[in-house]
């Protein structure tokens, strides 16, 4: 038992001081360097650290201390996102960055034929790093839909008409490795606190506005809004494992946009490259629409109070129309002012990060401390 506490220690210190030698380990662990010596060469040894050069010149010996940090590029980790249109994976490695990864599209279909897809997927990835699925330290899945979380069932999905699907054990039947099922909002959730923009932040909200509408069941003129919540540094489920669930559905802008002969747009493309121009129509109807999304948001900020709301979406600029009209409301909010100004944001994690959320319950399960009854 001390071994293993001793060995998340250092691997969890030196996971938070991103370059450090083995004497300031020693020092920040409290842990013999003798020990923390042998504990940092065993961990190399099983590539989850590795050497990366010299710091400065020790001013009593001269010599310049080894440095060691997370392995680079050393897949840990296998993530997936299942959308209506899209399956996303990536090999991550500890820091929950993408080494390897892919996109192809994808049609609702079983369960059992899904898991097959993403086998194939993820054993193509693997092969492409001469690794084994054996190799890896856990595997997540991300999908729309109420999941579970804790049972790895998913409730029900709309865009995939699954119900009670014990995604979970199919998958971990399918690979040999625990594998832990999410919704992929709560996903981006995790991405953004544990791997992104808003680590320095115990409570947040993961909100992601879906613009191009591609899920059966979902109207053309609609935006699809989820989202995430983190409360004292842990995902928040509610009892029944909907929590941050948003049902009602805000009507898109491309119902009230018209261009210049008085037309509806093609498409979100199309009205995007507009009201970048200016196009009156345009920006009135995002200016609009923005004002929707933010009536939704100001409340989720009022009732839970985070320190920090990120912003994610399909398009980045339809995105920063509604943080700015957030930005403008909260700095018009006098009672806000008062008591803390929560913190808006966009996400920065790409159009990966809720893959990279997924393996998020496998890197905390590499760090933390195992529990014994």
């Amino acid at each position: 038992m001390v071994r293993a506490v001793n060995r998340r220690l250092i691997l969890d210190r030196v996971r938070q001081s991103g370059e450090v030698s083995r004497a300031e380990l020693a020092k920040l662990t409290d842990i013999r360097p003798p020990t923390v010596s042998a504990v940092i060469k065993q961990l190399i040894n099983e590539g989850l650290v590795e050497e990366i050069g010299n710091g400065e010149s020790n001013t009593r010996t001269g010599r310049p201390p080894r440095l060691v940090a997370l392995a680079r590029k050393r897949p840990q980790a296998v993530g997936f996102e299942v959308s209506g249109s899209l399956i996303r994976a990536a090999l991550c490695d500890l820091r929950g960055e993408p080494t390897e990864q892919a996109m192809l599209p994808y049609a609702p279909d079983t369960p059992e034929r899904t898991v097959d897809r993403l086998f194939e997927t993820g054993e193509r990835l693997l092969r492409k790093c001469g690794l084994r699925w054996l190799d890896m330290q856990g595997v997540g899945v991300a999908l729309p839909g109420l999941v579970d979380t804790f049972h790895g069932v998913v409730r029900w999905s709309r865009p995939f008409e699954w119900r009670d699907v014990p995604l979970g054990a199919v998958c971990e039947s399918r690979w040999g490795l625990a594998t832990d099922v999410m919704n992929n909002v709560v996903a981006g959730s995790m991405a953004s606190h544990f791997l992104g923009e808003a680590r320095h932040s115990r409570n947040l909200i993961f909100i992601h506005m879906r613009f191009d509408v591609v899920e059966p069941g979902t109207p053309a003129d609609a935006v699809r809004l989820g989202s995430g919540i983190i409360i004292n540094g842990e995902p928040y489920h509610g009892a029944f494992g909907a929590a941050g669930e948003i049902s009602r559905l805000v009507v898109h802008p491309l119902a009230y946009a018209r261009d210049a002969e008085g037309r509806s747009f093609a498409n979100t493309a199309a009205l995007e490259s507009a009201y970048l121009k200016g196009l009156p129509s345009a920006v009135e109807a995002m200016d609009r629409v923005a004002g929707d999304i933010s009536n939704y948001v100001i409340h989720a900020i009022n009732f839970l109070d985070p320190g920090v709301v990120v912003l994610g979406s399909d398009h980045e600029v339809l995105r920063d129309a509604v943080l700015d009209r957030l930005n403008r409301i909260l700095a018009e909010d006098a009672l806000r002012q008062e008591v803390g100004t929560t913190e808006i944001m966009a996400s920065t994690l790409g159009e990966f990060g809720m893959v990279r959320g997924a393996v998020v319950p496998t890197l905390q399960r590499v760090f933390r401390m195992p529990r014994w009854s």
